[in-house]
């Protein structure tokens, strides 16, 4: 089976341990899986981004100038109108890999930035601010000022995602507008294990909420 329909498959088993195994044997998994960000697949298109962020993890520790240079395709993509899904999946991508191996890409985490100003990219970028935060919060609360504008898009995956970031990074500074979203019923698909999960605006809105004020010491 070629490297390209063997990553494709196992991204469609949700096999993340046989991709992984893949990385340790072949970097070219890299490009397979920035190849699979186009997928028409959603839900494997997602799981190319989280299998590049933790192939790129493994491939790091011998061919860190590689992983630049594959990280340095996806930022291209991102300037790329013709990018489609490629596109909003790259921040997503990028985000993966920062949280995997943290001190090897904190450097690449300011083109995430440049993604939240973006209107197409800007559900994915602000998922991969909250990915990021999910591990070392400190490294992208200063995000915050960016993220909280989100909440108040017209798109309702900008606002969940964004909601959720801001949960992550303990954003206390948005409580008031989370607390605002609770009741937001516009629903949306959000990436987690594996698998694009239906939700609310308010769902999120509302988790979000709940964990900033637990981490201030609030019931």
């Amino acid at each position: 089976m070629r490297t390209k329909e063997k990553i494709v498959a196992l991204l469609q088993a949700g096999d993340f341990d046989g991709l992984e195994a893949e990385a340790r044997a072949d970097a070219r998994v890299l490009n397979g899986l920035i190849q699979a960000l186009f997928l028409r697949d959603e839900e494997v298109a997602w799981r190319a981004a989280e299998g590049f962020g933790r192939a790129a993890a493994i491939i790091a520790e011998t061919d860190r100038e590689l992983c630049f240079d594959r990280i340095a395709r996806l930022v291209g993509t991102l300037t790329d109108e013709e990018g489609g899904v490629c596109a909003r999946l790259a921040a997503p991508a990028m985000g993966e890999a920062i949280a995997r191996a943290t001190k090897t890409f904190v450097n690449q985490a300011p083109m995430i930035l440049f993604a939240l100003t973006q209107p197409p990219l800007q559900a994915g970028a602000a998922w991969a601010i909250g990915r990021i935060g999910s591990v070392q919060p400190d490294l992208v609360c200063t995000a915050a000022p960016r993220v909280l504008p989100l909440l108040r898009s017209a798109d309702p995956a900008v606002r969940g995602n964004a909601a959720w970031a801001l949960g992550e990074i303990l954003a206390v500074e948005a409580l008031p507008e989370l607390e605002a979203l609770s009741n937001d019923a516009a629903a949306l698909k959000r990436y987690r294990d594996a698998l694009l999960h239906d939700t609310t605006v308010g769902e999120l809105a509302s988790a979000a909420y709940e964990k900033i004020r637990k981490s201030q010491g609030g019931k």
